[in-house]
């Protein structure tokens, strides 16, 4: 019974010519056949070929660490803290311009490096072993060697995003001058120095301008190829889990405190403290000892 309706419809797509009367005795037997009518119907549209994936185009439309940070969990655990996310990358992007720097490349801060680095979560252990975060610490383009060193870190990391080859890396800047706490914790004490940072801060392995080809081509290829394993990582008392670390430590949040306050200060005031506390010190050097004072010899007196 199935069989009907697919006859039917068979039957349908072409005319009512092919159903003919019939033949009647003295009829003579038809010797031409009639054609059967091309069936013309829409051409059917050839399929248009998938889009080549792009990790350029896919890293700037997903990955965007504006979004990443002002928006979801990052978002909410900074502003538990008193920081406001969308505040501090506004101002990171202003001094990016000004410093002349890749805006792409986000700045680490001491408010933000616990939460980006220190407590980045991951889907799986793999992800975690392989995540490696590439630092240039740097002063801007009023530094001849800074910005050198700026220049080069950009094209590597431009390099990284048209390759697509360094994906476990995130690259990012610290701005030597605006920050006191991470930089004293690292011991950095002369920009530019470059960093490679792993498992959650806790591996640091630094990198002077005179100690690495400054070529962008060998340091994406560094990055990439995971070369910096060539290094040992700091160690000592005063690295990361260092007997002596908890005190640096502590000398790096009162520094941080100590340059918040005065940085939030009137330059006139600072000028004002300055000058009172230079003014003390030289009268503290020249102040009477209490000690008798030799007699001054009055010529005048002396001649009448």
């Amino acid at each position: 019974m199935r069989l009907v309706p697919c006859f039917l419809l068979t039957f349908g797509f072409v005319r009512a010519q092919y159903f003919s009367e019939g033949w009647t005795p003295g009829q003579a037997v038809p010797t031409e056949t009639v054609e059967a009518e091309t069936i013309t119907g829409t051409p059917t549209s050839t399929a248009t070929p998938a889009a080549k994936w792009s990790w350029q185009e896919f890293s700037s439309k997903h990955l965007d660490f504006g979004k990443f940070v002002t928006e979801g969990p990052i978002a909410t655990a900074l502003s538990g803290i008193g920081i406001n996310a969308t505040e501090q990358l506004e101002l990171a992007r202003q001094r990016a311009a000004e410093r002349g720097w890749d805006e792409r490349i986000p700045l680490l801060t001491d408010s933000n490096f616990e939460t980006l680095v220190k407590n980045e979560t991951f889907d799986t252990p793999e992800e975690a072993e392989k995540r490696t975060w590439f630092v240039v610490v740097t002063i801007g383009k009023q530094d001849t060697m800074s910005k050198y060193v700026d220049e080069v870190f950009d094209n590597a990391y431009q390099l990284a995003l048209d390759a697509g080859d360094a994906e476990h890396v995130k690259w990012a800047r610290v701005d030597y001058l605006a920050e006191t706490e991470i930089t004293t914790d690292w011991m950095v004490w002369k920009p530019p120095t470059l960093i490679v940072i792993k498992d959650k801060g806790n591996a640091l392995r630094f990198y002077q301008p005179g100690q690495i080809v400054l070529d962008s081509a060998m340091l994406h290829k560094f990055v990439a190829l995971d070369g910096w394993k060539e290094t040992e990582p700091w160690s000592g008392p005063w690295a990361p889990g260092g007997s002596r670390q908890p005190y640096l430590h502590a000398y790096a949040v009162l520094s941080r405190r100590a340059y918040n306050i005065i940085s939030a200060l009137p330059r006139w005031i600072i000028l004002l403290v300055t000058g009172a506390i230079g003014s003390f010190i030289i009268n503290f050097f020249h102040k009477d000892d209490g000690r008798p004072k030799p007699a001054k010899w009055n010529q005048e007196a002396d001649s009448c």
